[in-house]
């Protein structure tokens, strides 16, 4: 095996920007690093049907029910409805510029906020699944493409932590949407709430803590850190295609924590780390990584995929590196007075 093999890591890149390139060598193997908000097409931007065939409307404009609308959403109609509202309130002047959001992120350091503790209960997947949906978010952003009329929909995903507002994502989400024209939550019930403040930020591990005007809204617990075996759940909203044409909303996924490691992901100062077997992919940033009761053990942040060869023929495995929850908590506890 050549011990001069090309070790590769790529960032975020989001509508042309690169977030994070790094190049270095580690004999054996390449391997591809990403995990960036999902882009999805409005209405417009969407083919209104095949060429050929009978005539018949396409299957996505013919009549459903409520009931099944509900119980299998249609990913573009959801991301249509997010586009427009956030360009309604970026018209109206009710949003604060991205750019400030990421100059307040490089400047924010802690914040007090007591998180909700662990439950006893250890809960089966489907409860799980029903009792977190509400808590967890949609992080996304509006801005102009080339080639594309109107403002188009960027996403990534988020969860709040206290029912007044406070909101957790990646760092890179925000760096990724500082040029857009607006950025937003948006909770399962498709209510759109305009990102006001950043009121903590670690770069190196990849976190944020926003803040929007809300009231009330359902919060998840934050437990220590899982041992490796233990069962974990990825609830997010990963891209449905390599293009990221359309979004899987609230997906839900389920694997073990499969290690621990203190690694030089993004450069000379090590971090730690906590890699699992549940899938996730562009689009899920941000997402809570959730324990059998339900309560949040580390934050979605990045993939890497590894290749036996330097033409990247040969997939191996493809790691899924997320933040613990110890990295969250030093987050959340109010800087010492001086």
């Amino acid at each position: 095996m050549n011990r001069n093999q090309a070790f590769r890591s790529l960032g975020i890149c989001v509508t042309g920007v690169a977030i994070l390139v790094v190049v270095g060598t580690l004999g054996g193997f390449v391997l591809h690093s990403h995990d960036a908000p999902g882009q999805v097409p409005t209405e417009k931007s969407q083919p209104k049907g095949s060429p050929g065939g009978t005539g018949a409307a396409p299957a996505s404009t013919l009549p459903r029910g409520k009931a099944e609308e509900a119980e299998f959403p249609d990913p573009a109609v959801i991301a249509q409805r997010f586009a427009t509202e956030l360009a309604r309130l970026f018209r109206q002047n009710k949003v604060v510029s991205p750019l400030e959001l990421f100059r307040q992120a490089q400047q924010a350091k802690r914040c007090d906020v007591v998180p909700l503790p662990e439950p006893s209960e250890k809960l089966s997947p489907e409860d799980i699944y029903r009792r977190a949906k509400p808590a967890v978010v949609v992080i996304g952003a509006v801005m102009r493409m080339g080639g594309r009329r109107g403002l188009q929909p960027v996403l990534a995903s988020g969860f709040v932590i206290r029912g007044d507002g406070v909101l957790v994502t990646n760092y890179h989400v925000l760096e990724a949407f500082q040029h857009a024209k607006a950025v937003a939550a948006m909770t399962h019930d498709e209510r759109i709430l305009p990102i006001q403040k950043v009121l903590a930020a670690d770069e190196h591990n990849d976190l944020a803590v926003v803040k929007v005007e809300a009231e009330n809204l359902a919060a998840l617990p934050i437990a220590a850190n899982p041992p490796v075996g233990a069962a974990v759940y990825c609830l997010s909203h990963p891209a449905l295609d390599t293009d990221e044409l359309e979004t899987a909303f609230f997906t839900f996924t389920q694997g073990i924590v499969c290690g621990k490691f203190h690694l030089r992901l993004n450069g000379p100062q090590p971090l730690n780390v906590l890699a699992i077997t549940a899938d996730y992919a562009k689009g899920s940033s941000g997402g809570p990584i959730l324990n059998d009761r339900g309560a949040v053990v580390g934050i979605i942040c990045q993939t890497r995929a590894l290749f036996h060869d330097e033409d990247e023929t040969e997939p191996q495995i493809t790691w899924k590196f997320s933040r613990p929850s110890s990295s969250l908590l030093a987050l959340l506890q109010a800087a010492p007075s001086k």
